[in-house]
């Protein structure tokens, strides 16, 4: 068999020439062998690596080997392209969002790509939830509760059940990492990606040797690594599938010294066109943190470094809403004891996501103080066009015309609900005239103090314009929305205005339109807010005091 890319593997290792063709043989064997003959190979392999591996963490003939052992893979799978992606794949990809419960956006895709599997065994979605605990504990370090639970699940998953069966080992491979039992680990890797080949392809034998590469401590051997994953690049470049994104964001990973801030700048501009299924939000938070720190501290591009760091602001929330999301699943699936060993490992998870923000705060700072000059004239245009509402401390229409559309369209890409409410003080003209203008002005804000609290960091709050606010609530569905409108519009009725000894009633007519569209252009965000603005002055028509949600049969 005879290597045809462009990038020769064998350069970058010591072992020596007859031992590479015996293992290149090998290999191939392996690859076509049955599955009596398969063991036998692999043990031929293993023998073959005991004359030169220690199979400690930092022996770099194991890294040789296995480097070796993956090229040689490779130079078989990357000649076979799959006509299509497999549910398996799409499976594999679906393990980027765990935990994956009811209220996920990946919950329907999970139970389709099961769906067979549940036709066979009704149990299948418990065994899977049990099975996203143990990947979850593997991921955090907690491999005392992990081994307990993999040993309860090792009779509920059955080669049968190939999605199971295929994440139960990507568990199975971080425990046996962590014990440092490497020779039976690289001989379940060798087996584990045949054996996915034979039941389902390329692609996903690919991904599990993709997963391998990521896996080993390479140190000294990274080179090899960066090699390995340019052979695969050269194979995918031109898809947007998982494999490409492992391969784009483990490239983007590597020290600097073997890829250096442009070369990562452009992978970090290919990877965030990707699907938002196929990257998960702690990878999202660090490409776009990257790219404020290098359109800052390199490009000095200030704006687009502002821009980058709000990204990464809106996906370090996320990374704190998947820590509690796991919380939450660990509290509801594991007993009071087992929980309270798990939680010291949730804390790190904690702890390292804290770090973070504090290093995306310096580096805030420290991008603006590089681009003093520029803040100067930022804070003139601040002084002639402030964004803030002065009565009500809200941020006020400038802010929606000059940041809001951005905003949009990352949620978009990203397929995150998004609804657009309209809130209007209902007979505010009646108030001024009866109580005088500033009572009407402490009805404003203590109205804007309401809506503070009720809403979260990520919702936009803007004082439209005279009693109009305008909310926008990301990822909130339609369903959602109006329950948290209708609450709203309740909990003002019912609180007291009181001014100089006087009682004010203030009740709100409230209008919701839904803002569901791929790609957002300036058009669309009007015709949203003027859609909740139509639905709210229906609410008005019917009586006020209620909310109203456009449809298309709304009355303008």
């Amino acid at each position: 068999m005879t290597q045809t890319h462009s990038i020769e593997i064998a350069g970058f290792t010591s072992i020596d020439p007859k031992i590479r063709e015996e293992l290149r043989g090998l290999v191939g064997k392996l690859i076509i062998a049955d599955d009596k003959t398969r063991l036998t190979v692999v043990d031929s392999i293993l023998k073959l690596a005991d004359k030169l591996c220690s199979f400690q963490a930092k022996d770099s003939a194991s890294c040789e080997f296995s480097g070796l052992i993956i090229d040689f893979m490779l130079s078989y799978f990357l000649k076979v392209r799959c006509s299509h992606e497999s549910e398996l794949f799409h499976f594999l990809g679906l393990l980027n969002h765990t935990p994956i419960t009811l209220d996920s956006p990946y919950y329907q895709k999970l139970v389709n790509n099961l769906c067979p599997s549940m036709e066979a065994c009704p149990d299948t979605m418990k065994v899977f939830d049990r099975l996203q605990l143990l990947y979850i504990f593997t991921a955090n370090g907690d491999f005392d509760n992990a081994k307990v639970l993999f040993e309860e699940l090792e009779p509920l998953v059955s080669r049968k059940d190939t999605h199971l069966w295929v994440f139960y080992h990507l568990s199975k491979a971080r425990i046996l990492q962590h014990d440092n039992q490497l020779r039976e680990l690289m001989r379940m890797r060798m087996l584990k990606i045949v054996e996915v080949y034979d039941v389902d392809g390329t692609d996903s034998a690919i991904n599990f040797i993709l997963r391998w590469i990521m896996a080993i401590n390479w140190h000294k051997q990274s080179l090899m690594k960066k090699a390995l994953l340019m052979r695969i690049y050269e194979r995918v470049n031109d898809q947007k599938s998982l494999n490409t994104a492992f391969v784009l964001y483990e490239l983007f990973a590597l020290e600097d010294r073997l890829v250096p801030p442009a070369e990562k700048l452009g992978y970090q501009k290919k990877l965030i066109k990707f699907p938002a299924s196929i990257l998960n939000v702690h990878q999202l938070q660090i490409l776009y943190f990257f790219a404020g720190n290098y359109s800052s501290g390199i490009q000095s591009h200030f704006k687009e470094s502002i821009q980058n760091y709000q990204y990464s602001n809106y996906f370090l929330h996320k990374c704190w809403e998947n820590i509690l999301s796991v919380s939450l699943f660990m509290r509801n699936h594991l007993d009071a004891e087992r929980y309270i060993k798990a939680m010291p490992f949730l804390d790190i998870r904690i702890h390292e996501l804290s770090n973070q923000v504090s290093m995306q705060n310096n580096a805030y700072v420290e991008s603006l103080q590089a681009d003093y000059n520029k803040i100067e004239e930022l804070y003139e245009k601040v002084g002639e066009l402030s964004l803030t509402d002065s009565l009500t401390g809200l941020r006020n229409r400038r802010y929606l015309e000059n940041n809001l559309f951005q905003m949009v369209v990352l949620a978009s890409r990203h397929k995150v609900p998004i609804c657009f409410t309209m809130i209007d003080i209902d007979f505010f003209k009646l108030t001024n005239d009866t109580y005088g203008h500033p009572a009407g002005d402490y009805v404003l804000k203590e109205l804007a103090k309401i809506l503070t609290n009720k809403f979260r960091k990520s919702d936009i709050i803007i004082r439209y314009g005279g009693e109009e606010f305008l909310v926008i609530l990301f990822d909130s569905s339609l369903e959602r929305s109006v329950g948290i409108m209708e609450e709203l519009r309740q909990n003002i009725a019912q609180h007291s205005f009181v001014f100089r000894n006087q009682v004010i009633p203030v009740t709100v007519s409230i209008g919701i339109s839904s803002g569901d569209t791929q790609e957002p252009n300036h058009t669309d965000l009007n015709t949203f807010i003027s859609h909740a603005d139509i639905a709210m002055y229906q609410a008005k028509n019917d009586g006020r005091n209620r909310l109203a949600v456009y449809t298309g049969d709304t009355k303008e």
